[in-house]
């Protein structure tokens, strides 16, 4: 009976020990959890697209310890919020700045310079219709395009439009193109002027470009208003 008694007592006093011994562990573990030192780190909250911009509702600040921080994980919503993600952001990782475009930048092509809602369009010019060459991108032109207009059955006559107002220049550039020369291909530089246009700014702009002749006026620098302009003729100047 004596040695039933002992047997329990054992049992009983290896089963505070293994308590005590377990309670121990999860103390000094928590203690060490709470000595690991944590950062703050920008975390895809959902699935962001290539070409998508990053706005506050798809990443959020999380504290992970500093020794899982990649080094090149943004540090602060800042860092992200207004940018184009280059690469898809996953649900859940860290947000590294490589996978980060700035809007305009356009080392990374082109259609990152693109305004939203805009679309770029480029037309052949001279150092007449580029305004001498001094026009720079970021500036603003109106688009004048002289064309020909049928007026009746019979008669056509040569109007000057205004086509667009307050038009943002993105690109002046050249480039090459192939034209036949007397049986032979020739290489031949063209200038072009890119502006950023809507789709519907797009057509009067491309009409003008395809029917008529073209002239590019720089706007002051602030200058933003837009001015009712209506069609000029030959015998405007009669009046």
């Amino acid at each position: 009976m004596w040695r039933a008694k002992v047997m329990i007592a054992l049992a009983f006093v290896l089963a505070v020990l293994a308590a005590a011994a377990g309670y121990m562990y999860l103390y000094r573990a928590s203690e060490a959890a709470q000595k690991v030192e944590k950062g703050s780190v920008v975390v895809a909250r959902e699935a962001v697209p290539a070409k998508t911009m990053v706005t506050y509702d798809s990443v959020e600040l999380a504290k992970i310890p500093v020794a899982y921080i990649h080094p090149r994980a943004a540090r602060k919503l800042d860092d992200v919020i207004g940018k184009i993600a280059r690469e898809p952001l996953v649900a859940g990782e860290q947000v590294l700045l490589d996978r980060l475009v700035k809007q305009g930048d356009v080392k990374e092509g082109f259609s990152y310079a693109v305004p939203p809602g805009k679309r770029a369009v480029s037309v052949a010019v001279d150092e007449v219709t580029a305004v001498g060459w001094h026009l720079q991108p970021g500036d603003h032109v109106d688009v004048l395009g002289t064309l020909e207009i049928p007026v009746s059955n019979n008669e056509t006559k040569t109007f000057t439009v205004v086509a667009l107002q307050d038009v943002e220049v993105l690109a002046v550039g050249k480039n090459l193109q192939i034209v036949q020369d007397q049986g032979k291909d020739t290489k031949v530089e063209v200038k072009t002027v890119t502006l950023a246009v809507s789709l519907e700014e797009a057509k009067p702009l491309i009409l003008a470009d395809e029917k008529g002749k073209i002239r590019l006026a720089l706007r002051p620098a602030l200058d933003r208003e837009k001015t009712v302009s209506p069609p000029f003729e030959l015998n405007n100047f009669l009046q």
